[in-house]
């Protein structure tokens, strides 16, 4: 589980440059847990760049098309998660665009918005992590989203899960007793990924 507050399903992943959201996002999902990214980059460079095929990306922008949420309608992304949400169980929600949002939108909608999100999210039994800059926000704003979800460090996040992976690859290799790193790979007891 992501969240640190037992209240809320979203946790708001701190970070500044450079960025680790995407990494996290990889690792976390690593192919065992379904993912839907909500990104101001474009879906396919995101899927590209960190490998991440098996999660239903949607790109925040003003063009039309299919899985696009314009920043400008708040309602079209709470009705966008709730209906990948819908029937799922152990999900993880990305959001990589919150300052985008804030230029279309006051701190107040966005409030609105994370609680809806929030609510569908707790029905579901997901969980969402939010990318914020704090650089990229008024203090104001800052304070309002610090006072209402839990913060995750990014750097932190990303030196957790990576070493949770070590970890479980080296009880793979405990397990095998006294075959090489080679001969897992060809009894596919451990599979590298590019």
């Amino acid at each position: 589980m992501i969240a640190t507050d037992k209240t809320s399903k979203i946790s708001l992943l701190v970070e500044g440059y450079p960025r680790y959201g995407f990494q996290i996002l990889s690792k976390i999902l690593d192919g065992k847990r379904s993912g839907i990214c909500i990104t101001r980059l474009h879906p396919d460079y995101v899927v590209q760049k960190y490998g991440l095929h098996n999660v239903d990306c949607c790109w925040l922008s003003g063009c039309t098309g299919k899985n696009v949420i314009s920043p400008k309608s708040l309602n079209q992304l709470v009705r966008a998660l709730r209906s990948r949400t819908k029937g799922t169980k152990d999900v993880l929600v990305f959001l990589d665009g919150l300052e985008y949002l804030l230029i279309w939108n006051d701190i107040g909608r966005i409030m609105w918005t994370l609680s809806e999100i929030d609510s569908t999210l707790g029905n579901v039994n997901a969980e969402m992590l939010v990318c914020i800059d704090p650089l990229t926000l008024e203090q104001r704003d800052l304070e309002r989203l610090f006072g209402a979800y839990p913060r995750r460090i990014a750097q932190e996040m990303l030196a957790s899960v990576t070493s949770s992976q070590s970890q479980r690859i080296s009880e793979v290799l405990q397990e095998s007793g006294g075959q090489t790193v080679g001969d897992l790979l060809q009894s596919k007891v451990l599979h590298a990924t590019p």
